[in-house]
């Protein structure tokens, strides 16, 4: 590998996430124009474009299912269950416990 590539690839490990992900952005930011710059210069704008539009609606969707999937999972997890019989008695047991703890400090 480059010693370029390897020292940027280094450095990016110890940066972190945030970096590979400024550095994906850059480059999307330099690339995307030139890419539509070659498509509309070329014949196959007549086709390329209705198929982005088809695209951009599919990630749309999938977008919107993956919100809705992750706030269903949110409010499921926040809901509580009723505690089993085995788990009142333990509770009722450590909050008698640490009541008679208390009442014997205030004693001392």
């Amino acid at each position: 590998m480059n010693p370029f590539w390897t020292t940027l690839s280094d450095n990016l490990k110890v940066c972190g996430r945030n970096a590979k992900f400024f550095l994906c952005v850059v480059i999307a930011f330099f690339g995307v124009p030139v890419l539509i710059a070659v498509i509309s210069e070329t014949g196959a704008r007549d086709y390329i474009f209705p198929v982005l539009a088809w695209v951009g609606v599919f990630a749309a969707v999938w977008v919107a299912v993956a919100i809705r999937r992750a706030r269903r999972r949110r409010r499921e997890r926040l809901e509580r269950r009723p505690l089993s019989c085995d788990e009142l008695r333990v509770a009722r047991s450590k909050l008698i416990r640490d009541r008679n703890l208390r009442t014997n400090l205030r004693v001392l």
